[in-house]
């Protein structure tokens, strides 16, 4: 963070010092709190803070910092701030060992291990234009760096067309679901369905809950595909977050609000996937890759290369 707050310092005339902290992602209470010389005294403070916390968990070495912060505020007869509290455990390694037993796996995530590659839709296969979908959470800061929101896109396979997407504060069940919902709705618009569609992700909780096996499999008649290694089995959803997440970085710094960070998705989506040439794609956009592979009635992509704008 300081070779960044000089790298500001030394362009921020020549710039604008706005232009400069966005291109650095250096948020304003940094640079400001950098030129008043607070962070030096946060330090020595935090010091003087782990002090204070080393006496509280002496006696009581099971305390959190829930436990801890009401104990400081009362020895100190002042309120004490959660979020420092636990930043100093974080800083000087101060968090309470825990020895928790692993969980247990459930019935539908020892089935997939038990089926090994097996679970795996898209080894060794090639698909036809909207046969199989990449899918995954990634988490998108905000609001300078201050709040989080996580966003789901399913991604073909075949073209690199984002279909379906959502945005929500949390990763869940129902944040995936309105995202399916929102692919079957796009997928209709071109006369195609979800039957017998792959949907292709990691093994996580949300991919392995009843509701969203229900959902795929009993009422949209798709197929699941789970990734045995995770990000590396599911290099499609990954290939899109590096660019989709880089290009739009300091965008969503910027936004304030979660509404905000829903309209600058489906902003940028848009125009993914209709404007933003593809370098995989022979720089077409999308969805006109997409609309040429359906009116050729390509039945199958082998590789991207060997089809010629």
């Amino acid at each position: 963070m300081t070779a960044k707050v000089t790298l500001v310092a030394a362009h921020r005339y020549e710039y604008g010092l706005n232009a400069c902290l966005r291109a650095l992602g250096v948020s304003k209470s940094v640079w400001y709190g950098r030129q008043r010389g607070i962070w030096g005294n946060r330090k020595a403070a935090d010091l003087r803070m782990k002090g204070k916390i080393l006496s509280v968990i002496e006696d009581p070495p099971g305390y959190g910092y829930r436990r801890i912060c009401p104990e400081l505020s009362k020895r100190l007869g002042m309120p004490v701030n959660h979020k420092r509290v636990r930043r100093v455990l974080r800083s000087y390694e101060l968090g309470l060992p825990r020895c928790l037993p692993a969980s247990t796996p459930s019935r539908v995530q020892r089935v997939i291990a038990e089926a090994g590659t097996s679970a795996d839709l898209t080894k060794g296969r090639h698909f036809a234009p909207m046969e199989a979908f990449s899918t995954d959470f990634t988490e998108l800061v905000y609001a300078g760096g201050e709040r989080k929101a996580c966003l789901m896109v399913l991604v073909d396979i075949a073209s690199r067309w984002a279909g379906g997407w959502a945005v929500a504060s949390r990763r869940n069940r129902e944040t995936a679901l309105t995202a399916l919902g929102h692919l079957r709705k796009r997928m209709e618009e071109h006369d195609q369905s979800l039957t017998g569609v792959v949907i292709h992700h990691d093994r996580d909780s949300v991919y392995t809950s009843h509701d969203w096996l229900r959902q795929v499999l009993s009422v949209e008649g798709g197929r699941l595909s789970y990734a045995q290694r995770g990000a590396r089995d599911n290099s499609w959803i990954e290939s899109f977050w590096g660019r989709f997440k880089t290009e739009n970085a300091s965008v969503f710094w910027e936004a304030e609000t979660l509404d905000e960070v829903v309209e600058i998705v489906d902003s940028q989506m848009v125009y993914y996937n209709r404007e933003r040439r593809h370098s995989a794609l022979h720089y077409q956009p999308p969805e006109e890759f997409l609309g040429r592979l359906l009116s050729e009635g390509i039945s199958s992509v082998t590789t991207l290369a060997d089809i010629s704008p």
